[in-house]
């Protein structure tokens, strides 16, 4: 083997011995942030099953969700993210469905920001296709609406 066959052979092994460890740094350094956290406003008026799958939903999302009665100032002045909700429902001999639901998610920061969703069909007469009985489909779209996240298999 010739001195350039041999230089070269030790500059091709350098590059690679420094590409691996550089990629390892650079696997390293990857910080995980802690997830964040939305303080879930409890609304006493409106149907238990409405939180439990808000919370759900937001906890799928990998939020942590503190619940905070809506008198209690004391904890709400320390959430950074605040979400509030209601849901009315519609009901008759025959049905009980969701026909109204509203999140509003409040952030604390320089400057508040207020986001809003809702879905409602309080408006139309309801038919056989609009009979929600299963309320969490449409609160897990709202949510979807406020927390976007990416497809996780892309």
């Amino acid at each position: 083997m010739n001195s350039k066959s041999l230089f070269l052979a030790v500059l091709l092994g350098s590059v690679v011995v420094g590409l691996t460890g550089c990629a390892d740094t650079a696997q390293r350094m990857r910080i995980r942030s802690e997830p964040s956290t939305v303080c879930l406003v409890d609304n006493p008026s409106v149907r238990p099953q409405v939180f439990l799958t808000l919370r759900r939903a937001l906890m799928d999302k990998g939020l942590n969700v503190v619940r905070v009665q809506a008198n209690d100032q004391r904890t709400l002045s320390t959430c950074r993210q605040t979400l509030r909700y209601e849901a009315t429902f519609g009901s008759s001999w025959s049905y009980s469905a969701l026909r109204y639901a509203k999140l509003e998610l409040t952030e604390v920061a320089r400057h508040n920001k207020v986001y809003t969703v809702q879905w409602d069909e309080r408006h139309d007469k309801p038919t056989l296709l609009d009979n929600v009985n299963d309320s969490s489909i449409e609160i897990r779209e709202l949510v979807d609406q406020l927390f976007p996240t990416e497809i996780p298999w892309q």
